[in-house]
């Protein structure tokens, strides 16, 4: 218990500290004039670095901190090699899509839904978008809790039940008292903090012996630790570059990193921020994979992979500085999970209700959020109760879920002024279904993750509708409406 007074003083003083940090920026920042949308999106005032950090450490989970260095503990430098592909994740989400929502910030959306929303009008289209997007999120949310506790419990000594209220209750204190705005700055807070303790980590880890002395502890317990293709061949080309689509390329359909474009200061602001996102996505994601391995070198007999991140973490510090060391971890699995749960709860709301009641004042806007974010939470508890041994698995298969029905939609709304609400609806669906048909029936058939069959269907199903439509007027996406 005693390493958890630390990290709980850091998350009161990141509270803190990071709350005023909203409220200076908000006298000083471009704000909407609806307080409605103060709250869900806060204005345009993402510079570079804050771009980047947040884009980076939303991105950055308890799948990177705890899924992915249990998954490199197990099959080894491989799966080291299969990680670094989601580098360019900044590059395509800033570069490729950044300037065309930057170019229509006068609109002034709210959130990815209402763009969609916009750009489309289509009747389903939103609805089908808010199902998937709070179904995937509530995943991907229990996912982290999962996480927290883990980490919680693992460094503390702590159960694992007692962890996992510890974390939701933190997690609500930092979503509940603070809109969009607040939220990022914590990220960017928390992305720092997160890579500071990743590199005392691994030079704690490096201090325990030479390289060599560590890769040949590794390679005792299996030589193919050191393949490119994992223990057992299991990363073989067809999942490497399935990988390439579900981490890399398939990004610039995930709801809650895109709606950081519609808060972008200006163009510089993007350009910064693809060079630091892409300098800080490489450290965050080889850093924390390197220590999976190594681990395996120090603590050979784990039964439960993903506890390696929390046994490197108790075993070579002292138990004070061990609960110094944790807030790194804790401000992955943070910055990712009110992200989520702030955005799935806006969409319940903003695109959800309001349809329903549109006069619904700015006040009671707020309040129906912060409801279903207890609610959402309370839903992402349950399913946590019972965790599986290795997390990474949930966290993509919801990840590819929200690809598989945002993915097409978005680059073919953003770039194709052509292309009717029709054939996005029928994109999305297609997608969604042929991607649950194949992760639950035959996840890895021939070793190809199922978001590559499913984009396949999706990107024919639009493009067989558009053809088969009749060409009719539809809104251009240039910035005018």
């Amino acid at each position: 218990m005693t390493n958890l007074i630390p990290v709980l003083i850091y998350l009161v003083l990141s509270l803190v500290i990071t709350r005023w940090w909203s409220s200076r920026q908000a006298d000083v920042g471009q704000l909407h004039q609806d307080k409605a949308k103060r709250f869900f999106i806060g204005g345009f005032f993402l510079n570079g670095p804050m771009l980047a950090l947040t884009l980076v450490a939303t991105y950055t989970s308890a799948s990177s901190f705890i899924g992915g260095p249990g998954a490199a503990y197990q099959m080894g430098l491989g799966w080291v090699w299969l990680a670094l592909i989601q580098v360019p994740v900044a590059i395509l989400t800033l570069g490729v899509l950044g300037p065309k929502f930057l170019a229509m910030r006068s609109a002034e959306h709210t959130t990815l839904i209402e763009w969609l929303d916009s750009r489309y009008q289509h009747p389903w289209l939103s609805s089908l978008a808010i199902v998937s997007l709070v179904m995937g999120f509530i995943a991907m949310i229990a996912v982290q809790f999962i996480g927290g506790a883990r980490l919680f419990s693992g460094v503390s000594g702590i159960s694992y039940e007692i962890g996992l209220g510890l974390f939701v209750l933190t997690v609500l204190g930092y979503t509940l008292t603070g809109g969009f705005r607040a939220v990022v700055l914590t990220d960017v807070l928390q992305g720092g903090v997160m890579l500071a303790g990743l590199i005392l980590l691994f030079g704690s880890i490096l201090s325990q012996g030479t390289l060599p002395e560590l890769m040949e502890k590794v390679t005792a317990y299996s030589p193919q630790m050191l393949s490119p293709h994992g223990v057992n061949d299991y990363l073989g080309w067809p999942m490497m570059l399935s990988f390439w689509v579900l981490i890399c390329f398939g990004t610039m359909g995930l709801p809650h990193t895109l709606v950081r474009l519609l808060a972008v200061k200006d163009s510089r602001s993007l350009m910064r921020g693809m060079v630091w996102g892409t300098i800080i996505c490489f450290l965050m994601t080889l850093l924390p994979h390197l220590c999976g391995v190594f681990g395996r070198a120090l603590y050979p007999e784990l039964t439960v992979p993903d506890e390696i991140m929390p046994r490197l973490i108790s075993g070579l510090f002292h138990p004070f500085w061990a609960g110094v060391l944790l807030a790194a971890p804790i401000a992955a699995v943070m910055s990712s999970v009110d992200s989520m749960l702030l955005q799935s709860a806006v969409s319940l709301i903003r695109d959800g209700v309001m349809k329903q009641y549109p006069r619904l004042s700015a006040t009671r806007q707020i309040k129906l959020t912060r409801v279903a974010m207890l609610l959402i939470t309370v839903l992402a508890t349950y399913w946590a109760i019972e965790p599986p041994e290795m997390i990474v698995w949930i966290n993509l298969a919801a990840f590819g879920a929200l690809q598989a029905v945002f993915l097409w939609p978005i680059i073919a709304g953003v770039f194709w002024k052509n292309i009717s609400g029709n054939s996005a609806f029928g994109a999305m669906g297609a997608g969604l279904i042929s991607y649950l048909v194949f992760q639950l029936n035959a996840p890895l058939v021939w070793k190809i993750h199922p978001i590559v069959p499913a984009l396949t269907i999706s990107l024919l199903v639009m493009l067989l509708i558009h053809a088969l439509s009749p060409q009719a007027n539809v809104k251009a996406l240039d910035g005018e409406s």
